[in-house]
């Protein structure tokens, strides 16, 4: 082991015991990158669950960088996967603040507000969830430049708008707190440029080119993973391929969840579970679910893109 890796596990592990020694109502757990349960062999962050061996409706949630800084307070409606409710503040490694959420439901919902890295207010928005909770749109009422100008005012303005994922960043007008005409961007990690006509909001349709000049037309900016044959195929081979060992004896019950991606050629890869159960339950699952091909990658901004997703599996 280097040196550098022991002084992290040293720390880690007096983090730890630090945090169980508050209270023996704590739990911890590793987390990756989508804040899924994971193990210590691939993991970004420190989840603490409290009151984890009572029954609730709601459990405080606390997530840490591998660092031991706070990265999120908030609350969560299960104790095995972060689902979000409510009030949620993150905070940037340095301690400043990064943005208050606001959720329904593990959704982004009600009044947003973020923040710069030198703690400089940066946006306020307002997401509305449609009735049928299918989809949401964002409000963007308040926009703040780095150096404290204000660029948008009560929904008018140039906006810049950027993302942690895929390093995004792409620029235009808003117009009554809505994206409105040409705007333009970049998807830094993925050397993929792109330009996109809005309306009212909405997107038109969407023009983006890759490092090898390829060309891609869209009218979605995200296009989820799926089956080939449908999530109702998947659904029904989960249930029905045999999971729980023939050897077990008695009932099985309870739930364990697997975190999958899928590749950007539509394959199955890195599925995992936190935890091994004595009987092989888990160990099996994770075996007979590799095995399920045929997948039609997600995309975004017509780009093909490696995407993940949690299954939980109940037995009952």
């Amino acid at each position: 082991m280097s040196k550098k890796n022991f002084l992290f596990s040293l720390v880690l592990m007096l983090f730890i015991t630090n945090v169980n020694a508050q209270s023996n109502n704590k739990k911890l757990f590793y987390a990756d990158s989508f804040l899924s349960t994971s193990n210590e062999n691939n993991f970004e962050y420190i989840k603490e669950i409290e009151d984890y061996d009572s029954r609730k409706k709601e459990y405080k949630v606390k997530i840490y960088y591998k660092s031991g800084q706070i990265y999120l307070i908030g609350t969560t409606t299960e104790k095995d996967r972060v689902k979000l409710e409510g009030k949620c503040l993150y905070y940037f490694e340095n301690g400043k603040k990064k943005r208050v959420a606001n959720y329904l439901d593990n959704r982004l919902s009600g009044k947003q507000f973020y923040y710069y890295e030198n703690g400089v207010f940066k946006t306020e928005t307002e997401v509305e969830i449609s009735k049928d909770k299918k989809k949401s749109s964002t409000k963007i009422i308040n926009y703040f430049d780095e150096n404290n100008v204000q660029k948008v005012v009560n929904g008018e303005g140039e906006y810049i708008e950027q993302e942690g994922q895929h390093k995004l960043i792409s620029k235009g007008l808003i117009k009554n707190f809505v994206k409105e005409g040409t705007w333009i961007g970049e998807m830094k990690d993925k050397k993929v440029s792109f330009t996109e006509e809005y309306k009212n909001g909405k997107l038109e349709v969407g023009h983006s080119i890759d490092s090898l000049s390829n060309k891609f037309t869209y009218t979605e900016i995200e296009e989820r993973a799926h089956p080939k044959k449908g999530i109702k195929d998947f659904y029904s081979y989960v249930q029905n391929c045999g999971i729980i060992p023939k050897n077990i004896e008695g009932g099985v019950y309870g739930q364990i969840f697997l975190s999958l991606e899928v590749t950007e050629t539509g394959k199955l890869e890195n599925i995992t579970a936190y935890a091994n159960d004595k009987f092989g339950v888990t160990a099996n699952a994770i075996q007979l679910i590799s095995l399920y091909e045929n997948w039609i990658p997600g995309k975004h901004r017509g780009i093909t893109v490696k995407t993940h997703f949690t299954l939980p599996i109940t037995f009952k």
